[in-house]
């Protein structure tokens, strides 16, 4: 499944997802169509799989940085 043209690998810093990019991603998986707004719930539970998706990355560190994967990914949806 490729990714909306608007997500593209130079967005990713530091909480720099947008809303309108999860909508996106949203409508791209089926579960909004347009004219959907981003619930709270859908921004939960976007939380909760990109939590548990840096869970798995917090097993990684990098020595360059001094952080792990799970650190990156939670930064990357703003979440410090």
């Amino acid at each position: 499944m490729p990714l909306p043209p608007d997500f593209k690998s130079s967005d990713f810093s530091i909480g720099s997802i947008s809303d309108t990019q999860l909508v996106n991603l949203a409508k791209l998986a089926g579960a909004m169509v347009e004219g959907d707004a981003l619930t709270p719930q859908l921004q939960e539970f976007t939380l909760l799989i990109m939590e548990k998706c840096a869970d798995v990355g917090d097993k990684y560190t990098s020595a360059k940085h001094g952080r792990t994967a799970g650190d990156e990914i939670r930064a990357l949806f703003g979440v410090y």
